[in-house]
């Protein structure tokens, strides 16, 4: 087993200097890695795409919001979405970034928001990072992104200067107001899935979901409940990881986030956490 996690690992490590080496576009400074989802199908998924994160998080997150009593559709969530104008976000966006995957996952990833070019596709994580997360869900869960969902806190892309969403590098950090205005989309989309887990990817998504002041570093590496009842009587477990784009700036994390989607996989196989 210690031998099969060492060449995995190596492997991950040639990937990422093979990333380095044939996509000529560098990730932006702060950006944050995400993770994808498992279907319940059990098929193989591939990773979701790059999202480019801020450098900064905000201070605060907003308390988990409990969800409505009736729970909309997908198609229905994704048209809300399209019309959202609840802050700032939905005004200057080129495209809301709704979601991508499985509709019966039984993981969903969620990250922190859309970057650059998430809003000029309109799809979550279709970067360097994007690449690295498909990479991971194939080596190590045997997924493809079409078995999991990948979803982000906000729809709508955070930027510097709203007036210029042609600029590379105008990502920022979304602002607690911002995350309270479009949390109750995810609650939705995570009532309509109903996974069995749910992984963050990054310190944003993490404190806001687990309602937590402490970052990823502290977080990952072990399961949580998460602190919202999305069916009644049966618990969704939360695994924390590092964004893929931290592992693109850090090789050195590598192996913590491939201890992360071992619990995953462990737990998607056995319904127990090692």
């Amino acid at each position: 087993m210690k031998w099969q996690l060492a060449e995995t690992a190596k492997d991950l490590a040639a990937y990422i200097r093979s990333l380095d080496e044939d996509l000529a576009e560098p990730p932006p400074a702060g950006a944050v890695v995400t993770a994808p989802a498992l279907s319940r199908a059990g098929k193989t998924a591939k990773a979701a795409a790059v999202t480019p994160a801020p450098a900064a998080e905000p201070a605060t997150s907003p308390a988990p919001l409990m969800p409505s009593k009736k729970t909309a559709s997908m198609d229905e969530l994704a048209e809300q979405v399209k019309a959202c104008r609840r802050c700032g976000l939905g005004s200057a966006r080129l495209n809301a970034v709704f979601g991508v995957g499985s509709r019966k996952a039984k993981v969903v990833f969620v990250g922190e928001g859309p970057g650059f070019q998430e809003d000029h596709k309109g799809e979550p994580f279709v970067g360097r990072s994007g690449q690295l997360l498909d990479k991971i869900l194939e080596t190590v869960l045997g997924l493809k992104r079409s078995d999991v969902y990948i979803a982000n806190i906000v729809k709508c892309h955070p930027m510097k200067n709203p007036s210029d969403p042609e600029s590379h590098g105008n990502d920022r950090p979304p602002t607690p107001d911002e995350i309270a205005a479009c949390r109750p989309y995810l609650d939705e989309q995570l009532r309509a899935i109903k996974p069995d887990c749910i992984v963050t990817l990054g310190s944003v998504p993490t404190k806001v979901l687990l309602n937590t002041d402490k970052g990823i570093s502290l977080m990952r590496g072990r399961a949580y409940d998460y602190p919202v009842e999305i069916v009644p009587g049966r618990p969704v477990k939360l695994i924390p990881t590092y964004h893929p784009a931290a592992l693109l700036r850090n090789p050195n994390l590598k192996r913590d986030t491939w201890e992360d989607m071992k619990m995953l996989k462990v737990f998607l196989e056995t319904g127990k956490i090692s």
